[in-house]
């Protein structure tokens, strides 16, 4: 991201046509990241899942932002790839690696959206093995029903 920034910054001709595509492409980037990094600290220091979820129920609406933009991001990628040099070497080089699964750029912007089902996925699964006498069980039904919940919203934004 900051390689990025800092092109934007020093208007470089060669990664993007104007400086008004690195907010449209990468803005909610930063938010995405942050989330996934406190979820990870906060699964690292062992807090219960649920506790979790239920924590950053706020900061999970960035699924919900990213995701009612996506479209425009995967256009602009695709034609960001066919125009730009910088870009189209970065999206050849891709497509050529076995390490990066043989995907282009634009296909991995669907990686934030998928997140969510597998979230909802791990505490189906967590309630699944949970005792309804478990103290915890409320709380998972609790953050399970948030991210269905979340999951809904962004599918009827036609995600």
């Amino acid at each position: 991201m900051q390689p990025m920034v800092i092109a934007m910054q020093n208007k470089d001709p060669l990664l993007v046509k104007k400086s008004g595509d690195i907010p449209t492409l990468f803005g909610h980037l930063p938010q995405l990241l942050k989330v996934s990094q406190e979820l990870i600290q906060m699964l690292d220091r062992q807090v219960p899942v649920e506790h979790v979820f239920m924590a950053l129920q706020e900061e999970l609406t960035i699924f919900l932002r990213y995701a009612v933009h996506y479209k425009t991001y995967f256009k602009t990628i695709r034609k960001a790839c066919q125009t730009n040099v910088l870009l189209l070497s970065i999206e050849r080089e891709c497509l050529a690696r076995r390490d990066t699964n043989r995907m282009g750029i634009a296909d991995y912007l669907i990686a934030p959206i998928q997140r969510v089902p597998r979230y909802c996925l791990l505490l189906q699964d967590l309630l699944k093995h949970t005792e309804t006498k478990d103290p915890s069980h409320y709380e998972l039904c609790t953050a399970f029903k948030m991210m269905t919940t979340l999951a809904s919203v962004m599918n009827i934004n036609n995600v």
